[in-house]
């Protein structure tokens, strides 16, 4: 039990070292720093169980140097452990980094694994010794005389080995530097080479890249002035497509009203000629009545003597019966006269309607025209525009027509669907 208590108490007591490599190789002054600090808390823990156990003054002061060289040679043994750790991870870094070295590196790696063997050799020793001491401390926990007494001579007989190896390690620290130095710039110049290379690389990319670009561009720019071309190709297509249903519809319309007008003039010179025909013969009945009634007014005036009476009363049946037949044909001309009135009202009414139904065929079929070829027109528009064209077309026609023909067209006055 008393040794448990006594393994404890020094547990509690001894400080371990927390500190990171990275401060103890940044901050030059760490090292005093942290000795001066070791040597502050064992002498705190050596007060402490000096005054526990009653030994005398001189006694405590030889154990607390035995314990601080101690502390310090585990201490500094830690830092070459926890170093060497280092340098073989950057060593295998650095192996894996590039394979192929040359065979001056290879000689130096040999080297340091002989230097690390060694220096691993001399740790395992130390901590054989470390464990050695473990196992006295706890045999003899009791016994405090006995420790400062071995401490002592193991500290006279350790303090120079101690130096020896740090001159060894200082040496080597120095052959390590070398070797560093040699290594880092034999391998800067291998990664400004690989560099170059790779700035080169990339800027015959780049031209390749800008050259590809350069030329779809120029593609794009041909493709683009061929569309164009080809628009405009299609664009005075339609224009021209225009121009021919324009110029059809006019053809067509002139065609339709010179056909309409050759048509009526010559229904009007039929019924013309029917009526001149009529007129004749009725003047030639009033000529050979004229010449009866001359006969009659002969043969009477050769019997009046005879017959004064007789032919009084016949020439007055005469007169009445000659009075009567002008009345029926006075009556006959002017039925006539009607009835071709009406017969011309009737053609008039007629041709209107073949008109209107004639411009209404011609609009539909331009606009199933117009909607084959993908131009949307409405019916209004298409009636406006050939309105517009007729109405100039009637202005040249009728200014190079004569006055007969003019008297025939007030008689033939059409409404066309165009202006309704």
């Amino acid at each position: 039990m008393d040794v448990e208590r006594k393994k404890n108490f020094i547990n509690k007591n001894t400080s371990v070292c927390k500190a990171n490599i990275k401060d103890i190789l940044q901050n030059s002054n760490y090292i005093e720093n942290y000795i001066n600090y070791s040597l502050q808390d064992d002498e705190n823990n050596l007060n402490v169980a000096s005054k526990r156990k009653g030994l005398s003054e001189h006694k405590v002061g030889s154990g607390e140097i035995n314990t601080q060289l101690k502390k310090l040679i585990e201490h500094l043994y830690s830092l070459k452990f926890t170093l060497e750790k280092e340098k073989k991870r950057q060593k295998r870094k650095k192996k894996n980094m590039f394979n192929d070295k040359s065979r001056d590196e290879e000689k130096e790696k040999e080297k340091e694994k002989c230097v690390n063997n060694q220096i691993n050799n001399i740790q395992i020793k130390n901590e054989q010794g470390q464990i050695h001491e473990k196992k006295k401390k706890i045999f003899n926990s009791c016994k405090l005389v006995r420790k400062c007494l071995e401490r002592e001579s193991l500290a006279a007989s350790s303090v120079p080995h101690l130096m020896k190896t740090i001159e060894i390690y200082k040496n080597k620290n120095v052959e390590e530097n070398k070797c560093q130095n040699y290594i880092i710039t034999k391998y800067e110049n291998i990664l400004r080479n690989m560099k170059r290379k790779h700035i080169n690389e990339i800027s015959e990319i780049k031209n390749n890249v800008l050259q590809d670009v350069d030329f779809l561009i120029q593609k794009y720019r041909n493709v683009s002035l061929e569309l164009l071309q080809i628009s405009k190709k299609k664009e005075l297509e339609k224009r021209e497509e225009k121009k021919r249903i324009t110029e059809i519809c006019i053809s067509a319309c002139k065609r339709f009203e010179e056909d309409v007008k050759k048509k009526a003039k010559a229904s009007m010179q039929s019924h013309l000629s029917e009526i001149t025909k009529s007129i004749s013969g009725i003047k030639k009945e009033k000529e050979n009545l004229e010449k009866k009634l001359v006969e009659l007014n002969q043969k009477m005036d050769e019997q009046k003597h005879k017959t004064e009476k007789k032919a009084f009363d016949v020439f007055e049946n005469k007169i009445k019966e000659e009075r009567a037949l002008n009345a029926e044909l006075r009556k006959r001309l002017s039925l006539e006269g009607e009835q071709q009135k009406i017969l011309i009202a009737d053609l008039y009414s007629k041709i209107d309607i073949q008109i209107k139904k004639y411009e209404e065929s011609i609009i539909i079929i331009f606009q199933n025209f117009l909607l084959k070829n993908n131009i949307t027109m409405g019916i209004g528009e298409l009636s406006k525009y050939i309105k517009e064209a007729m109405c100039l077309q009637y202005r040249h026609d009728h200014l190079s027509n004569d006055v007969t023909n003019e008297k025939i067209d007030e008689n033939l006055k059409v409404k066309y669907s165009f202006s309704s």
